[in-house]
């Protein structure tokens, strides 16, 4: 079931994390992610998700924390930048949208690409 799930969300253009899987992590450092939706059923974060993926260009994971399933969005490493982009997804109408530190991806951060060290 979590490999179809896997398989599913990778063609669907998002990321399904259920950290009591082995070998799936939320991420390889601390930063930042937006939250637009948490859902009893999984179904309903698959379905928001593949609509985020349609109108966004940033990374979408759904994680299972629960009995909550929670669409995130984004890698960000500063906060600043994933509250620029929240306004970005509230112009869409995802008015309960909001920023929570997490566990990303740092290399999906373009703000690190050709960047000084230390920025």
């Amino acid at each position: 079931m979590v490999l179809s799930s896997i398989l599913l969300a990778q063609a669907g253009g998002w990321v399904f994390i259920d950290p009591r899987s082995q070998g799936q992590t939320l991420g390889n450092r601390m930063g930042w992610r937006i939250q637009v939706g948490a859902f009893i059923h999984r179904s309903n974060a698959e379905r928001l998700a593949a609509r985020l993926h349609k109108q966004l260009d940033q990374p979408i994971y759904i994680v299972v924390e629960p009995p909550w399933h929670k669409v995130l969005v984004g890698d960000f490493i500063k906060r600043e930048d994933a509250e620029e982009y929240l306004n970005v997804l509230k112009s869409l109408g995802y008015a309960d949208a909001f920023v929570k530190e997490s566990p990303v991806n740092a290399q999906n951060d373009d703000s690190l690409q050709g960047g000084t060290p230390g920025n």
